[in-house]
């Protein structure tokens, strides 16, 4: 790029671009560059960053840095060296990038690799040789693929001791909580798995309440579970599996609840079968346990095997039953549950208006943002002609 240009220039041309790619510190690219200008191979201008609102200055090439540059690439090419390789770490072989680093600046790459989020740069020890690649805003920006190719390159117990760090510097930096499922990650990565159980029980509503096919597959990788939370850590990751779709390892989990004095593992396998597409076993088990044991949540999840067996009248005394139970006990958990039950039986039903008067009522009464942004969709849709299915 040349002056012609004075917006949407890269990042790459700053100073700290071209030293972010050079694997050298700021201070010595504006040396090097300084030198370069005084000898007629660059020049610089003052333009707007892309991705940014300032102006930074920028350089390029001059006739004779043109010239030296080819020479150079020539050179390159015919001592077989792939000057793409050396620009882009995603070209680059490996192992030959790998054997070049000290041990040193071995720990502070594979440190930033372990990472599966961006990190400001300037916390991670600086390095000899090599670069770790940063962003516009001085954050690390490497990859996923970039990352597992070097780290399957390390010795696992390096890799181990890399994640504890991260979990560390989760510990350390995040203060208000927002990244409770990566430092959970580099913890089970790390085999601190007394830690990482302990995480799991402190923030389970959180993870209860934000399911994903990533935290499920964190959960089911912490292989040794402490004995006095496998209870709860077993119940955690059925309702996650649930949530995802994931009968089997729900059915799994439940096999472990079967040995404590709950009625969990009944009715986490009468959720599996509602979710794997049986819910007549489903609804024989909760109506079982309801029977047994009358709860709210073993009737709720009879009215909703109920309703996908398009049973409407039953599992409207079902929803009764959970409504009933969860206000006698001065409990507003799951009331919106029940009430978008029972909207979805009346839409079924063709009685639109009473459907949407239910949808007003469970968006009063959620707590969860999500369940509310649920809410929000199901009663937009309908307002516009949408067909909505409510299972």
């Amino acid at each position: 790029m040349t002056p012609n240009e004075t917006y949407n220039v890269p990042f790459d041309l700053t100073q700290d671009g071209i030293a972010s790619v050079l694997g050298i510190t700021r201070a010595h690219a504006s040396l090097e560059l300084k030198k370069l200008k005084e000898m007629g191979k660059v020049d610089d201008w003052q333009a707007h960053i892309k991705g940014s609102g300032t102006k930074r200055r920028v350089y390029y090439l001059l006739p004779e840095g043109i010239a030296e540059a080819e020479m150079l690439t020539k050179r390159f090419e015919d001592a077989g060296i792939a000057v793409e390789a050396l620009l882009d770490m995603k070209r680059c072989d490996p192992g030959i990038m790998w054997d070049s680093l000290s041990e040193n600046d071995k720990t502070t790459f594979g440190r930033a690799c372990v990472f599966r989020i961006q990190i400001p740069r300037k916390t991670l020890d600086e390095m000899s040789t090599g670069v770790i690649p940063i962003d516009f805003y001085g954050m690390t920006c490497m990859s996923g693929a970039v990352r597992e190719k070097y780290l399957s390159l390390a010795d696992p117990e390096k890799v181990r001791a890399w994640n504890s760090y991260a979990a560390d510097w989760f510990v350390d930096n995040d203060k208000m909580g927002e990244h409770e499922q990566e430092k959970l990650y580099h913890l089970v990565k790390a085999g601190r798995n007394k830690e990482a159980c302990k995480l799991t029980v402190r923030v389970s509503e959180k993870f209860i309440e934000n399911p994903n096919e990533d935290l499920l597959s964190i959960l089911k990788e912490m292989m040794t579970v402490e004995p006095k939370t496998t209870e709860q850590i077993y119940n955690i990751r059925a309702k996650v599996a649930l949530a995802c779709g994931d009968s089997e390892y729900a059915f799994a989990c439940a096999d472990v609840l079967s040995d404590y004095l709950t009625n969990d593992a009944d009715l986490i396998r009468a959720e599996a079968y509602m979710v794997s597409g049986d819910p007549e076993k489903g609804f024989a088990l909760a109506s079982a346990q309801y029977n047994k044991a009358p709860s709210s949540r073993a009737a709720l999840i009879a009215a909703k095997c109920l309703y996908k067996l398009k049973k409407y009248d039953e599992a409207s005394n079902y929803l009764a039953s959970a409504y009933s139970q969860l206000t006698s006990d001065s409990n507003a958990t799951g009331i919106d549950d029940i009430l978008m039950m029972r909207a979805g039986i009346a839409y079924d039903r063709g009685r639109i208006d009473e459907s949407l008067s239910y949808l007003g009522k469970a968006k009063m009464a959620a707590r969860k943002t999500k369940a509310k942004e649920r809410i929000d969709a199901f009663t937009k849709n309908i307002k516009n002609g949408k067909k909505v299915n409510f299972d």
